[in-house]
Parts: C-alpha cells; sequence; structure tokens
C-alpha cells in the first residue's frame, strides 16, 4: 500500500510546476500520465493532487489528449482510457469550490495580472490578462468577475468620454453582464455579484435612455434634410413645369409634414428639438403656399 509523502523543494517541487506548465498548454494525457507516475501520493502541494487528476482527466475525456491532437478516449465505467499506456478511469467530478481552488493555481499569473492591473485602473489591461486566463481555462467565477468589472469601467469611461460610440458601449455592458451570470452560483463573489450586477443594469438603462435620445435626433435631423433637399431640387425652374411634378413635389412635402407632426409628439415645443421642429412645420406651411402658386402659373401658361 502506497504511504503519502510530503511534497519537498527540489524533485517533487519541479514535477509540480511541469505539471501546471502541461495544463497551461491543454497537454491533459502527459500530465494524467506524469501524476500518476510521480505525484499520485504526493500531499503538501499547492492544491490537491487529486483535484489536479480529476481536472486533468476531465478535459483529456472531453477535448483528447491535447489541443493539438483530440484522439478518441474511451470512458465508459471500468474501462482503461484508450491512450499509448492504460489510464484508471476517473470517475470523480470537481465541486464548484474544487474546480476554482484548482483553477486559481493554474492561472494565478493571469489572475495576478489582472487582479494588479484593476488595482491600477487599468482595465485595458486587467481585460486582456482575464482573456489570456480564458484562453487557458474559461470557468473561473473569480476571474470572470474581474473581466465583467474591467469591461464595466471601460464602459463607463467611454460613455463620459466625448462622443461615445453607444453600440461599443453596450456590448461591453452586454458582456460584462454575461460574465458576472457566470459567478453567481460561488457564494465567495456573491456581495460582489450583487454591487457590480446592479451597477451594469444602471449603466445599461443610462445606455438605452442615450440611444433613445440620439435616435430621436438623428430622426429630426433626418426630416429637417429631407424638407431642405426637397426645397432646393423643386427651387431649380426646370423641375416645375407640369402638374405631375407639382403633384410629387406637393406629396414630398405633405409627408415631410406628417412626420414632423408625428416627432412633435416626442419634443416639447421649448425644447431644442421641438424649436426646430416648430419652425421646420411653419416652413412647409409657407412652402406649401408657394407651391400652390406656382401651380396656378402652370395653369395659366
Amino acid at each position: 500500500m502506497a504511504t503519502a509523502t510530503m511534497a519537498q523543494p527540489g524533485q517533487t517541487a519541479e514535477q509540480v510546476t511541469y505539471l501546471r506548465r502541461l495544463l497551461r498548454q491543454r497537454e491533459y494525457r502527459r500530465a494524467v500520465e506524469l501524476i500518476d507516475r510521480h505525484l499520485l501520493d504526493v500531499t503538501g502541494t499547492p492544491v490537491p493532487i487529486d483535484d489536479v487528476r480529476t481536472y486533468a482527466y476531465e478535459l483529456l475525456g472531453r477535448r483528447g489528449p491535447s489541443a493539438l491532437r483530440r484522439v478518441p478516449v474511451n470512458l465508459r465505467r471500468g474501462a482503461p482510457v484508450s491512450l499509448r499506456r492504460p489510464v484508471t478511469v476517473d470517475l470523480r467530478r470537481l465541486t464548484r469550490a474544487e474546480l476554482e481552488r484548482v483553477l486559481r493555481w493554474l492561472l494565478a499569473a493571469e489572475i495576478r495580472a489582472a487582479d494588479d492591473a484593476l488595482r491600477a485602473d487599468e482595465y485595458a489591461d486587467a481585460v486582456a490578462a482575464a482573456e489570456a486566463a480564458g484562453r487557458i481555462d474559461n470557468r473561473s467565477t473569480h476571474i470572470a468577475m474581474v473581466h465583467a468589472r474591467a469591461l464595466y469601467e471601460l464602459a463607463v469611461l467611454a460613455l463620459n468620454g466625448k462622443s461615445p460610440d453607444l453600440d461599443e458601449v453596450s456590448q461591453r455592458l452586454q458582456k460584462a453582464g454575461w460574465l458576472t451570470m457566470r459567478a453567481a452560483h460561488d457564494p465567495t463573489v456573491r456581495d460582489a455579484h450583487k454591487k457590480l450586477s446592479a451597477a451594469i443594469d444602471d449603466v445599461s438603462a443610462i445606455v438605452e435612455r442615450r440611444r433613445a435620445r440620439t435616435a430621436r435626433a438623428d430622426a429630426v435631423t433626418a426630416v429637417v434634410q429631407r424638407f431642405n433637399r426637397l426645397v432646393q431640387h423643386y427651387n431649380d425652374q426646370d423641375q416645375l413645369i407640369s402638374h405631375i411634378q407639382l403633384g410629387n413635389a406637393l406629396a414630398s412635402l405633405a409627408q415631410v409634414r406628417v412626420d414632423v407632426d408625428r416627432l412633435l409628439q416626442h419634443h416639447a415645443p421649448e425644447s431644442p428639438a421641438g424649436v426646430i421642429l416648430v419652425d421646420l412645420r411653419g416652413q412647409c406651411v409657407r412652402y406649401k403656399v408657394h407651391l400652390e402658386r406656382q401651380g396656378r402659373r402652370i395653369r395659366a401658361d
């Protein structure tokens, strides 16, 4: 019967470091073999070796021996995995807390970089570190929360800047919300999750209100431009030489007037947009009189 041995500086520590490197490189077959040959009964490691083996075996079954060479793996109960050497089947599954513990060991460098960047308000660097961690394994709730917080802060900075791209801000907030949802089941980040989720919802509501205002402002600008193009086009005498052309001009003007009245329902007359629309409505009335005068001239001719 094998006896447990304490991990000592030296060969065992080097093997644990090598094991971590294999897992980061997605060399799951080699990681399992290393554990089975040299580390299975070792204790005193940063995370329990049994948990690390279960983690490696789970990903071996899901993704194959490595990221570059995916060979079908037999996971039937009691059957050895079909690799170069027989590997004992591991039917155990890590709990959420056990998985997070393994991931914090595996992704220690990225977690440290992301945390340091977040504390220094270097939010783009925090996002980059979180994305680097996700390329190794995207299941860490700690990384998810740091990533979400960094995206939220970037969205707020953009929103407070000049002429923010509201679509880009909204996309960042949506991704931040998705990341916080992934961490919702972790009790260790429950309070942070609630606060960040509420903050994301608040800023998302601001973005939607701004988008609505921008859409209304764009609609006002568009109707003014349509009226100006109409006037410019029919001010050319050659464009009003028949009743058909006159009818087209009046029909286009009537549509502009309908859109002006519709937009006025969303803008108070004393607001900046409302003032523009009230003035445009008056111009529509005056231009209609002008067109009707042109129509009488055409009939007279």
